[in-house]
């Protein structure tokens, strides 16, 4: 039976694609009755169409992942009150801000003491000519060149600090060093020093503004060679008769306590024999210097300048 389709409405456009319509023609014998039913091809054009193949990505390189670390930030919880509207319970949280600064203070120097004059009363013990160029005499030796290296006057005969040989800074515009040889025997030191630094005291006597010190050049016997070795204040003399008699004769007038770390001893190495029997230390002591110990000691002469800076610098301050 052919097929049948229903006419169409008046003013309604055909669209070819949408409004073609197949209908399938039913009869009823029994009823003599006729009625068509369209045809859903819908259904079987879905079921049919086949489904779209994925469509190949295009390849990409692998993105490079920068990852930031970040320490992690508690939450400030703000003291002001919650807003309208929100829970009393919960705490009211303000924005996430980094941590401040840590900004240190500046260090305030403390405040300095005004710094002092030093004057130095430099004085070497020994023993005098034929002895003077004995190992005994070694500080002779060593306080002749600190002389010469200071670019400071000879040492000469002088009555400005009683006996003994002087060379005073001050004449050359140094006036923190006043040399001083003694001229006595070696276990007679004392009652010249003595003297000497009491003279010498009431040229610069100590004030607020001046610091005065007294400084022994010696022989040490158990150093090596051209070896310097320091010391402060009243201490053992180590069986050397010269320290012995200046420390007693400064105690008996009444300056070595107040002198205290002022009263300075600087000891030259001369070396000591095998034996320590007293003849034989006796003997090597009062020996003639050889020709290379009395270069290690002229060499002395640069470091002991620079210990004398030293000590300058720490009693301008004291």
């Amino acid at each position: 039976m052919a097929d049948w389709s229903p006419p169409q409405a008046a003013g309604q456009q055909h669209n070819p694609q949408t409004s073609q319509i197949s209908y399938n023609q039913h009869h009823d014998p029994t009823q003599d009755l006729f009625w068509p039913e369209p045809i859903d091809h819908s259904a079987s054009n879905l079921s049919l169409q086949p489904e779209p193949k994925p469509q190949p990505q295009p390849s990409r390189p692998p993105l490079k992942q920068h990852v930031i670390k970040r320490r992690p930030v508690k939450p400030i919880i703000s003291d002001s009150s919650p807003p309208t509207g929100a829970a009393s319970n919960e705490p009211a949280l303000s924005p996430v801000i980094p941590s401040p600064l840590r900004i240190r203070k500046p260090k305030i120097p403390s405040p300095q003491l005004p710094m002092r004059s030093v004057r130095l009363l430099i004085a070497s013990l020994g023993n005098p000519p034929p002895y003077h160029s004995t190992r005994h005499s070694a500080g002779h030796i060593l306080l002749k060149h600190l002389a010469s290296h200071l670019s400071l006057p000879p040492l000469t005969k002088s009555k400005l600090l009683g006996s003994g040989l002087v060379s005073s800074g001050a004449d050359v515009g140094r006036d923190e060093y006043t040399l001083w040889q003694s001229a006595s025997m070696m276990n007679l030191s004392g009652q010249g020093a003595l003297k000497a630094w009491k003279q010498f005291s009431n040229i610069y006597p100590p004030s607020d503004d001046t610091v005065t010190a007294l400084v022994i050049l010696h022989d040490e016997l158990e150093s090596s060679p051209g070896a310097i070795k320091l010391r402060r204040g009243e201490s053992s003399p180590k069986g050397h008769n010269g320290i012995k008699s200046v420390q007693l004769s400064l105690k008996s007038a009444g300056l070595l306590a107040s002198m205290g770390e002022r009263f300075i001893k600087i000891g030259i190495g001369i070396g000591r024999p095998v034996s320590r029997e007293k003849d034989d230390v006796s003997a090597w002591v009062l020996g003639q210097l050889t020709h290379v110990e009395k270069s290690k000691i002229e060499a002395a002469t640069e470091s002991l300048a620079a210990v004398m800076q030293s000590e300058i610098r720490r009693l301008e301050r004291s």
